[in-house]
Protein backbone atom coordinates (compact mmCIF):
# COMPACT_ATOMS: atom_id res chain seq x y z
CA UNK A 1 0.00 0.00 0.00
CA UNK A 2 2.83 2.17 0.82
CA UNK A 3 4.56 2.07 -2.46
CA UNK A 4 1.48 2.37 -4.32
CA UNK A 5 0.88 5.38 -2.22
CA UNK A 6 4.25 6.50 -3.05
CA UNK A 7 3.80 6.01 -6.75
CA UNK A 8 0.57 7.59 -6.94
CA UNK A 9 2.69 11.00 -5.41
CA UNK A 10 5.13 10.61 -8.05
CA UNK A 11 2.75 10.37 -10.70
CA UNK A 12 1.18 13.85 -9.41
CA UNK A 13 5.00 15.81 -9.33
CA UNK A 14 4.45 18.28 -11.60
CA UNK A 15 7.09 18.00 -14.22
CA UNK A 16 10.44 19.27 -14.78
CA UNK A 17 10.27 23.05 -16.50
CA UNK A 18 12.23 22.57 -19.75
CA UNK A 19 14.65 25.55 -20.54
CA UNK A 20 13.31 28.23 -22.97
CA UNK A 21 14.91 27.21 -26.28
CA UNK A 22 16.04 30.47 -28.21
CA UNK A 23 16.33 30.67 -31.95
CA UNK A 24 19.18 30.55 -33.88
CA UNK A 25 21.00 34.34 -34.84
CA UNK A 26 18.94 35.19 -37.96
CA UNK A 27 21.05 36.72 -40.72
CA UNK A 28 20.18 40.83 -40.10
CA UNK A 29 21.79 41.14 -36.95
CA UNK A 30 24.57 39.74 -37.83
CA UNK A 31 27.36 42.19 -39.20
CA UNK A 32 30.05 40.26 -41.46
CA UNK A 33 33.43 41.63 -41.72
CA UNK A 34 36.65 39.86 -42.83
CA UNK A 35 37.87 38.72 -39.79
CA UNK A 36 34.92 38.64 -37.46
CA UNK A 37 31.43 39.00 -37.05
CA UNK A 38 29.48 40.99 -34.01
CA UNK A 39 26.24 41.12 -33.43
CA UNK A 40 23.60 44.36 -33.36
CA UNK A 41 20.47 44.47 -31.81
CA UNK A 42 20.11 40.71 -31.27
CA UNK A 43 20.21 39.19 -27.81
CA UNK A 44 17.22 36.90 -27.54
CA UNK A 45 18.61 34.38 -30.17
CA UNK A 46 20.39 31.53 -29.06
CA UNK A 47 24.64 32.10 -28.52
CA UNK A 48 26.60 31.95 -31.71
CA UNK A 49 29.57 29.80 -31.47
CA UNK A 50 31.62 32.35 -33.61
CA UNK A 51 30.46 35.62 -31.83
CA UNK A 52 32.16 37.11 -28.55
CA UNK A 53 30.51 40.80 -29.26
CA UNK A 54 26.99 41.71 -28.79
CA UNK A 55 26.42 45.65 -29.69
CA UNK A 56 23.28 47.77 -28.37
CA UNK A 57 22.62 50.97 -30.36
CA UNK A 58 20.23 52.33 -27.51
CA UNK A 59 17.62 51.29 -24.35
CA UNK A 60 14.58 50.89 -26.19
CA UNK A 61 13.05 46.93 -25.30
CA UNK A 62 12.64 46.14 -29.11
CA UNK A 63 16.40 46.05 -29.23
CA UNK A 64 17.56 45.13 -26.14
CA UNK A 65 15.61 42.18 -25.52
CA UNK A 66 16.39 39.30 -24.45
CA UNK A 67 18.90 40.80 -22.15
CA UNK A 68 19.14 38.85 -18.34
CA UNK A 69 21.04 38.80 -15.46
CA UNK A 70 23.19 35.39 -16.42
CA UNK A 71 23.81 37.02 -20.22
CA UNK A 72 27.19 34.96 -20.89
CA UNK A 73 26.90 35.32 -24.41
CA UNK A 74 29.42 37.56 -24.89
CA UNK A 75 30.81 41.50 -24.22
CA UNK A 76 28.03 44.46 -24.45
CA UNK A 77 29.20 47.58 -26.17
CA UNK A 78 27.20 50.41 -26.10
CA UNK A 79 27.20 54.01 -24.90
CA UNK A 80 28.04 55.21 -21.48
CA UNK A 81 24.04 55.87 -21.10
CA UNK A 82 23.32 52.71 -22.29
CA UNK A 83 25.32 50.69 -20.27
CA UNK A 84 24.35 52.65 -17.00
CA UNK A 85 20.59 51.76 -18.25
CA UNK A 86 21.40 47.91 -19.22
CA UNK A 87 23.63 47.72 -15.71
CA UNK A 88 20.38 49.22 -13.69
CA UNK A 89 17.56 47.37 -14.90
CA UNK A 90 19.68 43.59 -15.53
CA UNK A 91 22.19 43.87 -13.10
CA UNK A 92 24.45 41.87 -15.36
CA UNK A 93 28.04 41.29 -14.50
CA UNK A 94 30.01 44.31 -15.28
CA UNK A 95 32.93 42.21 -16.66
CA UNK A 96 30.75 41.77 -19.90
CA UNK A 97 29.91 45.58 -20.27
CA UNK A 98 31.90 47.74 -22.21
CA UNK A 99 30.81 51.20 -22.16
CA UNK A 100 32.01 53.49 -24.96
CA UNK A 101 32.71 57.27 -25.45
CA UNK A 102 31.07 58.53 -28.74
CA UNK A 103 33.34 60.47 -31.79
CA UNK A 104 36.23 58.20 -31.06
CA UNK A 105 37.59 55.27 -32.63
CA UNK A 106 37.85 52.15 -30.59
CA UNK A 107 39.70 49.15 -31.47
CA UNK A 108 37.64 45.86 -30.58
CA UNK A 109 40.70 43.55 -31.87
CA UNK A 110 43.86 44.49 -33.70
CA UNK A 111 42.41 44.75 -37.23
CA UNK A 112 38.82 45.91 -35.93
CA UNK A 113 37.82 49.29 -35.05
CA UNK A 114 34.02 51.10 -34.18
CA UNK A 115 32.81 54.80 -33.82
CA UNK A 116 29.92 55.59 -31.81
CA UNK A 117 28.32 58.37 -33.48
CA UNK A 118 25.09 60.63 -31.82
CA UNK A 119 21.86 59.03 -33.53
CA UNK A 120 19.42 61.71 -32.81
CA UNK A 121 16.99 58.97 -31.00
CA UNK A 122 16.88 58.29 -27.17
CA UNK A 123 18.98 59.52 -24.88
CA UNK A 124 22.21 57.20 -25.67
CA UNK A 125 21.76 55.78 -28.67
CA UNK A 126 24.13 55.88 -31.35
CA UNK A 127 24.75 54.87 -34.43
CA UNK A 128 27.94 52.05 -35.32
CA UNK A 129 30.85 52.59 -37.69
CA UNK A 130 32.69 49.61 -38.18
CA UNK A 131 36.26 49.55 -40.21
CA UNK A 132 38.34 46.87 -40.80
CA UNK A 133 41.76 47.13 -41.15
CA UNK A 134 44.85 45.16 -43.47
CA UNK A 135 48.23 46.67 -43.27
CA UNK A 136 47.28 50.19 -42.05
CA UNK A 137 44.50 50.17 -44.97
CA UNK A 138 41.02 50.34 -44.32
CA UNK A 139 39.73 46.98 -45.82
CA UNK A 140 35.73 47.23 -45.10
CA UNK A 141 33.68 49.70 -43.62
CA UNK A 142 30.22 49.01 -42.48
CA UNK A 143 28.03 51.24 -40.82
CA UNK A 144 24.74 50.16 -38.72
CA UNK A 145 22.17 53.20 -37.75
CA UNK A 146 20.09 50.97 -35.16
CA UNK A 147 17.20 53.39 -34.74
CA UNK A 148 18.05 57.34 -36.26
CA UNK A 149 17.09 60.24 -37.27
CA UNK A 150 19.72 61.33 -40.31
CA UNK A 151 19.97 64.68 -40.59
CA UNK A 152 23.31 66.98 -41.53
CA UNK A 153 25.14 66.75 -38.93
CA UNK A 154 25.30 63.11 -38.60
CA UNK A 155 26.10 63.18 -42.32
CA UNK A 156 28.96 65.32 -41.94
CA UNK A 157 30.30 63.28 -39.13
CA UNK A 158 29.98 60.07 -41.12
CA UNK A 159 31.73 61.76 -43.68
CA UNK A 160 34.61 62.97 -41.21
CA UNK A 161 35.32 59.15 -41.03
CA UNK A 162 34.98 57.86 -44.32
CA UNK A 163 34.70 58.34 -47.72
CA UNK A 164 32.83 55.24 -48.38
CA UNK A 165 30.55 52.74 -46.79
CA UNK A 166 30.40 48.99 -48.19
CA UNK A 167 27.23 48.36 -45.74
CA UNK A 168 24.74 50.26 -44.48
CA UNK A 169 22.05 48.23 -42.04
CA UNK A 170 19.51 50.82 -42.46
CA UNK A 171 16.60 52.20 -39.82
CA UNK A 172 13.70 51.87 -42.56
CA UNK A 173 11.04 52.43 -40.22
CA UNK A 174 9.26 55.57 -42.56
CA UNK A 175 10.59 54.41 -45.68
CA UNK A 176 7.33 54.84 -46.93
CA UNK A 177 6.42 57.59 -49.61
CA UNK A 178 4.32 59.87 -47.54
CA UNK A 179 5.92 60.34 -44.12
CA UNK A 180 7.65 63.70 -44.85
CA UNK A 181 6.90 65.14 -41.61
CA UNK A 182 8.78 68.04 -40.36
CA UNK A 183 12.10 68.69 -38.58
CA UNK A 184 12.45 68.08 -35.09
CA UNK A 185 13.42 71.88 -34.72
CA UNK A 186 10.52 73.07 -36.09
CA UNK A 187 7.77 70.72 -33.94
CA UNK A 188 9.80 71.79 -31.07
CA UNK A 189 9.50 75.77 -31.39
CA UNK A 190 6.02 75.90 -32.87
CA UNK A 191 4.23 73.40 -29.61
CA UNK A 192 6.14 75.45 -27.19
CA UNK A 193 4.94 78.40 -28.77
CA UNK A 194 1.50 77.17 -28.76
CA UNK A 195 1.79 76.22 -25.33
CA UNK A 196 2.45 79.57 -24.00
CA UNK A 197 -0.03 81.12 -25.94
CA UNK A 198 -2.57 78.95 -24.26
CA UNK A 199 -0.93 80.10 -20.87
CA UNK A 200 -1.10 83.98 -22.04
CA UNK A 201 -4.35 84.04 -23.53
CA UNK A 202 -6.47 80.64 -22.88
CA UNK A 203 -8.44 78.73 -25.04
CA UNK A 204 -11.16 80.95 -26.04
CA UNK A 205 -9.02 82.92 -27.19
CA UNK A 206 -6.78 80.81 -29.57
CA UNK A 207 -10.24 78.56 -30.59
CA UNK A 208 -12.64 81.41 -30.07
CA UNK A 209 -14.49 78.83 -27.89
CA UNK A 210 -17.17 79.77 -24.91
CA UNK A 211 -17.43 76.50 -23.75
CA UNK A 212 -16.30 76.76 -20.13
CA UNK A 213 -16.00 73.47 -19.59
CA UNK A 214 -13.02 72.83 -21.95
CA UNK A 215 -10.83 74.82 -19.25
CA UNK A 216 -12.91 74.86 -15.73
CA UNK A 217 -12.26 78.19 -14.45
CA UNK A 218 -14.79 78.47 -12.13
CA UNK A 219 -12.95 77.28 -9.26
CA UNK A 220 -13.26 78.93 -6.04
CA UNK A 221 -9.95 79.17 -5.16
CA UNK A 222 -7.57 80.04 -7.51
CA UNK A 223 -4.59 77.26 -8.44
CA UNK A 224 -0.71 78.38 -8.72
CA UNK A 225 -0.98 77.03 -12.20
CA UNK A 226 -3.66 77.43 -14.99
CA UNK A 227 -2.82 74.47 -17.21
CA UNK A 228 -0.72 71.57 -16.72
CA UNK A 229 1.17 69.95 -19.55
CA UNK A 230 1.72 66.33 -19.81
CA UNK A 231 3.93 64.60 -22.26
CA UNK A 232 3.13 61.10 -23.15
CA UNK A 233 6.97 59.46 -23.60
CA UNK A 234 8.03 55.80 -24.10
CA UNK A 235 10.31 54.47 -21.30
CA UNK A 236 13.39 56.56 -22.81
CA UNK A 237 12.70 59.30 -25.42
CA UNK A 238 10.98 62.32 -26.53
CA UNK A 239 12.62 63.92 -23.50
CA UNK A 240 13.40 66.72 -25.98
CA UNK A 241 9.48 67.78 -26.34
CA UNK A 242 9.61 68.24 -22.28
CA UNK A 243 12.63 70.07 -22.31
CA UNK A 244 11.50 72.52 -24.97
CA UNK A 245 8.49 73.33 -23.46
CA UNK A 246 9.60 73.63 -19.91
CA UNK A 247 12.50 76.24 -21.14
CA UNK A 248 10.02 78.19 -23.20
CA UNK A 249 7.13 78.11 -20.64
CA UNK A 250 10.30 79.02 -17.99
CA UNK A 251 9.49 76.04 -15.78
CA UNK A 252 10.67 72.85 -14.95
CA UNK A 253 9.89 69.40 -15.40
CA UNK A 254 8.40 67.27 -12.77
CA UNK A 255 9.58 63.73 -12.07
CA UNK A 256 7.88 62.50 -8.39
CA UNK A 257 11.12 61.30 -6.15
CA UNK A 258 11.66 57.52 -5.68
CA UNK A 259 8.99 56.97 -8.92
CA UNK A 260 10.21 54.87 -11.71
CA UNK A 261 10.99 57.44 -14.01
CA UNK A 262 13.06 58.89 -11.42
CA UNK A 263 14.92 55.91 -10.99
CA UNK A 264 15.26 55.83 -14.82
CA UNK A 265 16.39 59.61 -15.65
CA UNK A 266 18.91 59.64 -12.69
CA UNK A 267 20.84 56.85 -15.24
CA UNK A 268 20.73 60.13 -18.02
CA UNK A 269 20.31 62.95 -15.68
CA UNK A 270 23.19 64.48 -17.83
CA UNK A 271 20.93 64.88 -21.02
CA UNK A 272 18.99 67.20 -19.08
CA UNK A 273 19.95 70.68 -18.86
CA UNK A 274 21.20 71.92 -14.92
CA UNK A 275 18.59 72.55 -12.20
CA UNK A 276 15.34 71.30 -15.31
CA UNK A 277 14.32 68.50 -12.90
CA UNK A 278 12.40 68.92 -9.93
CA UNK A 279 10.73 66.73 -7.59
CA UNK A 280 8.25 69.84 -6.22
CA UNK A 281 5.32 69.59 -8.11
CA UNK A 282 4.78 73.69 -6.82
CA UNK A 283 8.19 74.45 -9.32
CA UNK A 284 6.86 72.87 -12.77
CA UNK A 285 3.72 73.13 -15.02
CA UNK A 286 5.42 70.18 -17.51
CA UNK A 287 5.06 66.79 -16.32
CA UNK A 288 6.74 63.15 -18.24
CA UNK A 289 4.16 60.41 -18.45
CA UNK A 290 4.06 57.38 -20.37
CA UNK A 291 1.74 57.63 -23.31
CA UNK A 292 -0.99 55.19 -21.61
CA UNK A 293 -1.90 58.51 -19.48
CA UNK A 294 -2.94 60.21 -22.38
CA UNK A 295 -5.54 57.53 -23.80
CA UNK A 296 -8.38 58.31 -22.00
CA UNK A 297 -10.20 60.81 -19.99
CA UNK A 298 -10.54 58.84 -16.82
CA UNK A 299 -6.96 58.08 -16.99
CA UNK A 300 -5.94 61.65 -17.85
CA UNK A 301 -8.54 62.55 -14.95
CA UNK A 302 -6.66 60.22 -12.72
CA UNK A 303 -3.79 61.71 -12.91
CA UNK A 304 -4.58 65.36 -12.87
CA UNK A 305 -6.65 64.36 -9.22
CA UNK A 306 -3.43 63.68 -7.57
CA UNK A 307 -2.73 67.57 -8.25
CA UNK A 308 -5.71 69.62 -8.56
CA UNK A 309 -4.63 71.84 -5.75
CA UNK A 310 -1.64 72.99 -7.98
CA UNK A 311 -2.96 73.02 -11.20
CA UNK A 312 -7.02 74.13 -13.09
CA UNK A 313 -6.66 72.25 -15.62
CA UNK A 314 -4.31 69.58 -18.05
CA UNK A 315 -3.52 70.12 -21.93
CA UNK A 316 -1.53 66.59 -23.29
CA UNK A 317 0.93 66.29 -25.96
CA UNK A 318 1.89 63.07 -28.01
CA UNK A 319 4.99 63.34 -30.08
CA UNK A 320 4.87 60.89 -32.81
CA UNK A 321 5.72 60.21 -36.56
CA UNK A 322 2.93 58.05 -37.44
CA UNK A 323 0.02 60.97 -37.01
CA UNK A 324 1.84 63.14 -39.59
CA UNK A 325 0.28 60.88 -42.95
CA UNK A 326 -3.12 59.85 -44.61
CA UNK A 327 -2.52 56.39 -43.61
CA UNK A 328 -6.17 55.75 -45.90
CA UNK A 329 -4.61 56.94 -48.94
CA UNK A 330 -3.54 54.99 -51.76
CA UNK A 331 -0.05 54.45 -51.96
CA UNK A 332 1.47 55.97 -55.21
CA UNK A 333 3.05 53.73 -57.95
CA UNK A 334 6.51 53.64 -59.28
CA UNK A 335 6.69 51.41 -63.09
CA UNK A 336 10.46 53.02 -63.64
CA UNK A 337 13.65 53.57 -61.60
CA UNK A 338 13.36 57.17 -63.21
CA UNK A 339 10.12 57.83 -61.80
CA UNK A 340 11.38 56.82 -57.79
CA UNK A 341 14.28 59.48 -58.58
CA UNK A 342 11.75 61.94 -59.66
CA UNK A 343 9.69 61.20 -56.68
CA UNK A 344 12.82 61.82 -54.54
CA UNK A 345 13.69 65.05 -56.28
CA UNK A 346 10.17 66.51 -55.48
CA UNK A 347 10.51 65.33 -51.84
CA UNK A 348 14.17 66.94 -51.61
CA UNK A 349 13.01 70.22 -52.98
CA UNK A 350 9.52 70.60 -52.98
CA UNK A 351 8.26 69.64 -49.33
CA UNK A 352 8.83 71.97 -46.23
CA UNK A 353 10.22 71.23 -42.83
CA UNK A 354 8.33 73.95 -41.01
CA UNK A 355 5.76 72.62 -39.10
CA UNK A 356 2.17 74.62 -39.41
CA UNK A 357 0.25 75.32 -36.43
CA UNK A 358 -2.92 74.18 -38.04
CA UNK A 359 -1.99 70.98 -37.66
CA UNK A 360 -2.82 71.07 -33.94
CA UNK A 361 -5.49 73.17 -34.29
CA UNK A 362 -7.37 71.15 -36.00
CA UNK A 363 -7.30 68.71 -33.34
CA UNK A 364 -9.15 70.62 -30.74
CA UNK A 365 -12.56 69.30 -29.99
CA UNK A 366 -15.02 71.95 -28.19
CA UNK A 367 -16.77 69.63 -26.63
CA UNK A 368 -13.94 67.65 -24.75
CA UNK A 369 -12.71 67.65 -21.47
CA UNK A 370 -9.82 67.32 -22.12
CA UNK A 371 -7.75 68.18 -25.07
CA UNK A 372 -4.79 66.21 -26.07
CA UNK A 373 -2.65 66.75 -29.45
CA UNK A 374 -0.57 64.74 -31.53
CA UNK A 375 2.51 66.39 -32.75
CA UNK A 376 4.70 65.09 -35.46
CA UNK A 377 7.93 64.87 -33.31
CA UNK A 378 9.93 62.28 -33.90
CA UNK A 379 12.91 60.12 -33.74
CA UNK A 380 12.87 58.35 -36.35
CA UNK A 381 14.22 59.32 -40.07
CA UNK A 382 10.97 60.68 -42.23
CA UNK A 383 10.89 59.25 -45.79
CA UNK A 384 12.78 62.43 -46.91
CA UNK A 385 15.56 61.90 -44.28
CA UNK A 386 15.71 58.64 -45.60
CA UNK A 387 16.35 60.14 -49.29
CA UNK A 388 18.46 62.75 -47.76
CA UNK A 389 21.05 60.34 -46.15
CA UNK A 390 21.29 57.93 -49.16
CA UNK A 391 21.90 60.16 -51.96
CA UNK A 392 24.72 62.13 -49.58
CA UNK A 393 26.65 59.14 -48.47
CA UNK A 394 28.75 56.85 -51.11
CA UNK A 395 27.69 53.36 -50.46
CA UNK A 396 27.83 50.06 -52.17
CA UNK A 397 24.78 48.09 -50.45
CA UNK A 398 22.09 48.79 -47.99
CA UNK A 399 20.24 46.13 -45.57
CA UNK A 400 17.38 47.33 -44.36
CA UNK A 401 16.31 46.47 -40.45
CA UNK A 402 12.71 47.11 -40.69
CA UNK A 403 9.61 46.06 -41.93
CA UNK A 404 11.33 43.44 -43.90
CA UNK A 405 8.31 42.18 -45.75
CA UNK A 406 8.92 44.58 -48.21
CA UNK A 407 12.19 44.54 -48.55
CA UNK A 408 11.77 44.25 -52.88
CA UNK A 409 10.38 47.49 -52.58
CA UNK A 410 12.75 48.93 -50.41
CA UNK A 411 15.64 47.69 -52.85
CA UNK A 412 14.11 50.03 -55.37
CA UNK A 413 14.43 52.92 -53.51
CA UNK A 414 17.89 52.47 -52.40
CA UNK A 415 18.69 51.88 -56.13
CA UNK A 416 17.08 55.05 -56.86
CA UNK A 417 18.99 56.63 -54.23
CA UNK A 418 22.34 55.35 -55.87
CA UNK A 419 21.57 56.39 -59.28
CA UNK A 420 20.86 59.83 -57.86
CA UNK A 421 24.64 60.27 -56.38
CA UNK A 422 26.04 58.97 -59.45
CA UNK A 423 24.02 61.35 -61.55
CA UNK A 424 25.11 64.35 -58.91
CA UNK A 425 22.01 65.15 -58.03
CA UNK A 426 22.70 67.69 -55.02
CA UNK A 427 20.82 65.98 -51.59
Amino acid sequence: MKEAHAQKCLDKLPETKKPKIRPPLPATKIVKLFSMQVVVDGFSFDKHRDIEHYFLSHFHSDHYGGLKKSWTNGIIYASSITINLVKDKFKIDEARLRPLPTNKKIWITDKVSVVLLDANHCPGAVVFLFQEYENDAVVKTILHTGDFRANRTLINEVKLWTTRLDEIYLDTTYLIPGFHFPSQESVLQVTSKFAKDLVDHGFQSIFQNDQKSIVNYTSRSPKLYQLLFLVGTYTIGKERMAISLAQTLGTKIFVPYGSPRHKLISQYIGYFPPGLITHDAKESCVHLVPISTLNSKNSIQSYLQQYNNIYEDLVGFIPTGWTFTNKWAKRPEFPTISARMDYCKEVLYNTHDVFDIDFVLRQFKKYQRFQVFKVPYSEHSSFKDLVNFGCSIEFRKIWATVNLHDIKEMSEWFNAWQNMRNDNIIC
